[in-house]
């Protein structure tokens, strides 16, 4: 009711009715879920008049947080920890691994060949991201109190050292002068969609891989809606550029990509404690 409410006052304004019509319908469900998790914290702080217990008013200055990555280039982990700076401020110590594709990447299937196996045509190789950085937490919005619902809303941000690593991608192809299917590292001036039969085992390819440090930056809001001050649980939007300066190749016809942004969702458990 709080969120639908909200949305009535916006619609009763003539430019935001006129720029609400305008959108798509996946822009829609975003506003609408950002404002569901933006609504309820403040509305809350006039709902409840109950007041914290002694053991959450305890100041915590340390956390740690264990978490998964989905952007809309793959998957990852991540790794957190770090101290509290002020009440307003937090900084972590980030660790994170995550895949990398590539948005002209297509899965495929040659269909002359009984059993063959999906592939991607000009794929050179399968990347990976290997981040090291710090990230800075600011509150925008407290949780009214511990023990009942609401969400604490940071903004992030922060940055470091990444990592970029290529594994060559292998791709079973059929020599016609022997009638085998053999594994090789994709070639583009000698594969075609002809010859390919498939996918060779992900396991190909790992004494060949090739590093590509670089630097990223990222940005976002976090969400934590835990309900006890000592756990967390979290979940974060946000926007991610990884920047390899020598350039790493995963597309045939994108060699030596410098940049590579990408959007993601994060979600993530920990616990807070006093390290004295």
């Amino acid at each position: 009711m709080r969120t639908l409410y909200a949305l009535f006052l916006l619609n009763n304004y003539p430019y935001t009715r006129v720029l609400i019509s305008k959108m798509k319908r996946f822009e829609k469900i975003l506003i609408l879920f950002l404002l569901i998790i933006i609504s309820t914290p403040l509305f809350s702080q006039f709902d409840t008049e109950s007041n914290d217990t002694i053991e959450n008013m305890i100041l915590y200055n340390r956390q740690k947080t264990y978490g998964i990555v989905v952007h809309n280039l793959g998957i990852g982990i991540n790794f957190r920890t770090g101290k509290r700076l002020s009440i307003f401020k937090t900084r972590m110590l980030e660790f994170e691994f995550v895949s990398m594709k590539s948005y002209k990447q297509i899965k495929m299937i040659n269909t002359y060949y009984v059993n063959s196996k999906r592939f991607v045509l000009g794929k050179m190789n399968d990347a990976f991201f290997l981040r090291a950085g710090v990230v800075w937490k600011k509150l925008l919005n407290r949780k009214p109190n511990w023990g009942e619902k609401g969400v604490e809303v940071r903004f992030t941000y922060g940055g470091g050292l990444s990592i970029g690593i290529a594994k060559p991608y292998y791709i079973y192809y059929i020599d016609f002068t022997t009638n085998q299917i053999l594994p090789a590292q994709y070639d583009p001036n000698k594969h075609s969609t002809t010859d390919i039969y498939g996918r060779a085992p992900f396991s190909k390819g790992f004494n060949e891989i090739k590093i590509h440090p670089g630097l990223q930056l990222k940005g976002g809001i976090n969400f934590e809606f835990g309900s006890q001050s000592t756990k967390i649980k979290a979940a974060e939007i946000g926007a991610s550029i990884d920047i390899l300066p020598t350039g790493m190749t995963i597309m045939d016809n994108n060699i030596n990509q410098i940049v590579f942004p990408s959007f993601y969702i994060s979600f993530s458990l920990g616990k807070r404690f006093n390290k004295y």
